[in-house]
């Protein structure tokens, strides 16, 4: 069987968290012998009215991170073998939601805790419009009437820049273009104003200018009523623009956290240089952009290599990076990285 790995985060910055991770862990059971360790060890915090980054490159856990907070991987092959999601409710009480009834479940997700998935399409029930399917959870969390219902899933599509919302909250999803199609699932999120986002990927289908409005739109519901916000990404440069803190996750770990400006200007672990060494740079001459990608390939979570699971791809590699797991290791102003040697190479 293989084993777990306990990561234990600093204090969180900001106090008492509203959500607090601990050491979680989920698997998926292959077949009889091979178990994908999906998300293995995370441990993660997050204050009211707080935007945490996740990044990383695909497969890295980032997405069944989200979805286990959100209780939707409960059933074979998924697993969830260790670990804890302490959620502050609004209510003032603070719940595991993994422990939580699935009826209580129920009445948090989509209400106090919302989800934006990164593909809308099979997200959206094809046989509803979609203007039916944003009132839905409008009927079921705040017992709005049908009619009261509809008025405000208008509204939410128009806050969500669709133009003509009323004729289009009659429309069925194939009836919209990807983008739309994400801005309703934005919209669905929004509806009963959550107190945490989890936002996977929500401005991949977007053109630049309206990814601007979303942003813009999220960043003003923020101020607002303090809500609290995971938002998973690949684009680095959104990141500096919207995150409070940044966790970079590789094979199932994290392996680097802390304030965005400090772990931005000053990445301790190699995979997080590498990230950004792969956004692109402009020749100011010749105009090209060019992108320096990380060698090799990411490392399989069914059979990760001993000690650090970079190493195979990391330039600043050693003997010992070969032998031990590291742990989360602190290098000051709640800068976290899992490398055992950021001091040689900073």
């Amino acid at each position: 069987m293989p084993e777990t790995v306990t990561a234990t985060p600093p204090p969180h910055p900001a106090g008492t968290p509203i959500l607090r991770i601990d050491n979680l862990c989920t698997w998926f059971d292959i077949d009889e012998d091979r178990v994908l360790r999906a998300v293995n060890g995370v441990s993660l915090s997050l204050a009211e009215g707080e935007t945490l980054a996740v990044v990383g490159e695909s497969g890295s856990g980032k997405s069944v991170t989200g979805l286990t907070v959100m209780r939707l991987l409960m059933r074979s092959p998924a697993r969830i073998v260790a670990g804890s999601v302490h959620f502050a409710r609004k209510d003032g009480r603070t719940v595991d939601l993994l422990t939580l009834p699935e009826a209580e479940m129920r009445r948090i997700r989509g209400s106090e805790i919302a989800m934006i998935f990164q593909d809308p399409m099979s997200s959206l029930n094809p046989v509803f419009p979609v203007g039916e399917q944003i009132a839905e959870g409008l009927r079921l969390h705040r017992q709005m009437s049908r009619g009261a219902a509809r008025t405000r899933a208008t509204e939410l599509l128009e806050l969500v820049g669709i133009a003509d919302p009323a004729r289009r909250a009659d429309e069925y999803p194939h009836q919209l273009s990807g983008g739309m199609r994400q801005r309703v699932m934005i919209a669905m999120a929004l509806a009963c104003d959550p107190r945490l986002l989890i936002a996977d990927e929500p401005t991949t289908a977007l053109d630049v200018t309206i990814q601007a409005q979303i942003m813009e739109l999220l960043r003003d519901l923020q101020r607002r009523s303090r809500m609290a916000m995971i938002f998973v990404t690949h684009d680095l440069n959104l990141v500096a623009e919207i995150a409070d803190r940044v966790a970079v996750m590789y094979c199932g770990q994290v392996v680097e956290e802390g304030p965005v400006s400090v772990l931005l200007d000053n990445p301790r672990h190699p995979y997080t240089r590498a990230l950004l060494q792969c956004i692109p740079e402009r020749d100011p001459e010749t105009g090209r952009a060019t992108v320096r990608p990380i060698a090799g390939k990411i490392a399989n979570p069914l059979a990760p290599p001993e000690g650090c699971r970079f190493h195979p791809r990391c330039p600043h590699v050693a003997d010992i990076c070969r032998k031990g797991e590291p742990g989360l290791q602190d290098s000051g102003a709640g800068h976290m990285t899992r490398c055992l040697r950021w001091r040689e190479i900073a």
